[in-house]
């Protein structure tokens, strides 16, 4: 697989149009009978799942949504959340997805900042929310409507909002990013350039739909014709299960955070799972380091399935560059996240606001067709993180950056180099400490699976790092204790950089997003001194 520009044909995102809506409708009048949806043993084909979404469209515009609008879903996964987006989308609106497993505040929240119109799906424990409702039984029952209005709600454009997704800020008051049509088919457009993704494919909905990388799941799938196999959530929290369905159903794109693949590896090991379909995995979501792949790559090699490593933001729409891991990079530590996307320019900034030499790190800004407008009603954040640049030559509009928080340095190659998150930068006794690093060299010792490090605080003036480890169990049925954690990092890393203190843990609490839930495992420390 090559990185050249002409060497897949685009499938014509541009050429045919630039919303949701358009790439969708195109699938589905030129390959009605396939399959888009599987779930379970119940398979929808495209002109079921198409005529279902147009009678929602209508439901919903008879209920009072208009084009632009935003509207509140709140399903587990399945046919009737992936019918309902499409319904939302159709009727010209904005999703404002709603994990079922989020807490009640949170989802409150997200309704209450976000201004929905109407909620589809079960408002949950939602008070705040009043108005206009279709529940899941209603979304069930158009499901074999043939009757279609002509021509039905008025469509989206490109640049009208397709959903919001609400990201965790540092301030703990979640963000809504509202991201265009325009901005996800630009995605695909780049990516088609990358990827040999055709209808024949079988795509895994591994993740929540109020996570981003649901996006990338759900419409690398519907906008070519591709299978979508739906993974109850249930599910997707067993590895082996999981494991299993990707063998039983075929899956040949599958995309993982690098906490997730790492279970999802051991369940594959342990249970001798071979996975002959499989074509791509796609890594996103958090860093990804060469010693959560040595093993897959180990039994699998890298040529099938290829192991693609995507840097993305919310942001910038999911994915913002594209590199295919190699040997070289496994016998190395760098978290290689290679180029941007076609369509993007980008800066690496330091601390002073220059531009950062080779090998220097700096803050990764971001300009393109993919850069989201900014955050909803939070116009100062919105200022503060999207940023225009100076004018172009020829009179071409300023590029307007975002800046992304994540730190990265490029090798002479013209490669992009992952260093981590500015803000989990620490600084304990004058020395900087990217916690990242120290996770890196935890994850070192050839038994640990994960690690999670960050400073506590035992007293006041005494703050130390502390790190969450899981492992695999040695043929006595244990893993490393804290003495030969502590022996193995005093050879790879500083003393200043070297854990105080370590917890075991069975398996380390992840976010809905698949990420290490590290306010969680700061919790199981505390209850446990």
């Amino acid at each position: 697989m090559s990185e050249k520009k002409d060497q897949y044909p685009s499938p014509g995102y541009s050429e045919f149009g630039a919303t949701l809506v358009d790439l969708f409708s195109r699938a589905a009048m030129e390959m009605p009978d396939r399959t888009a949806l599987h779930i379970d043993d119940e398979k929808i084909s495209y002109g079921l799942l198409h005529s279902w979404a147009e009678g929602l469209a209508d439901l919903l515009h008879d209920a009072g949504v208009r084009k632009g609008d935003r509207v509140a879903l709140r399903m587990p996964p399945g046919a009737n959340a992936i019918a309902a987006m499409l319904g939302i989308l159709r009727a010209g609106a904005a999703y404002v997805p709603l994990d079922i497993r989020n807490p009640p505040a949170r989802n409150a929240f997200i309704v209450t900042d976000s201004q929905v119109v109407a909620l589809v799906g079960d408002p949950g424990d939602i008070p705040e929310y009043t108005g206009p409702l279709v529940t899941e039984e209603n979304v069930a029952a158009l499901r074999d409507r043939e009757a279609i209005k002509d021509p039905g709600p008025e469509r989206p454009g490109p640049q009208d909002v397709a959903y919001i997704i609400y990201t965790s800020g540092t301030t703990g008051r979640p963000k809504g990013v509202p991201v265009r049509h325009g901005n996800v088919t630009a995605l695909f457009e780049a990516c088609s350039r990358l990827f040999s993704f055709s209808a024949d494919d079988r795509w895994l909905l591994f993740h929540s739909m109020a996570f981003d990388f649901s996006v990338w799941e759900i419409w690398g799938a519907l906008s070519t014709g591709a299978e979508l196999v739906v993974l109850p959530y249930w599910t997707a929290r067993t590895p082996v299960e999981t494991a299993r369905v990707v063998r039983d159903r075929g899956i040949t794109v599958l995309n993982q955070t690098p906490t997730a693949f790492g279970a999802l590896t051991t369940a594959v090991l342990g249970e001798g799972i071979d996975l002959p379909e499989l074509r791509y995995v796609v890594f996103g979501g958090e860093k990804l380091t060469p010693a959560v792949v040595r093993p897959w790559a180990k039994r699998f090699g890298l040529d099938r399935p290829h192991l693609i490593n995507m840097y993305g933001i919310t942001e910038t729409t999911v994915h913002a560059t594209f590199h295919r891991l190699t040997e070289d990079d496994l016998a190395a530590e760098d978290s290689v996240i290679g180029r941007p996307l076609p369509g993007f320019t980008h800066r690496i900034v330091t601390e002073d606001g220059r531009d950062a030499a080779t090998g220097e790190p700096g803050e990764l800004w971001l300009a393109g067709p993919q850069v989201s407008e900014g955050y909803l009603n939070r116009p100062e954040l919105t200022a503060e993180r999207f940023t225009t640049g100076p004018a172009r030559d020829g009179g071409a509009p300023p590029p307007r950056y975002y800046h992304s928080g994540d730190l990265v340095s490029r090798r002479a190659g013209g490669d992009l180099v992952y260093q981590g998150r500015a803000d989990l930068q620490v600084k304990l006794r004058g020395h900087r400490i990217e916690l990242s690093d120290v996770e890196a060299a935890v994850r070192t010792h050839p038994a640990v699976v994960d690690a999670v490090v960050w400073v506590h605080e035992f007293a006041p003036g005494d703050s130390r790092l502390v790190c969450a480890y899981t492992a695999q169990a040695s043929e006595e049925g244990t893993g490393p204790d804290a003495r030969a954690l502590r022996a193995h990092v005093k050879t790879v890393l500083p003393s200043y950089m070297q854990p105080s203190q370590y917890l075991a843990l069975p398996e380390l609490p992840r976010t809905i997003n698949g990420k290490a839930d590290r306010a969680s495992v700061a919790r199981a420390f505390d209850e446990r001194r």
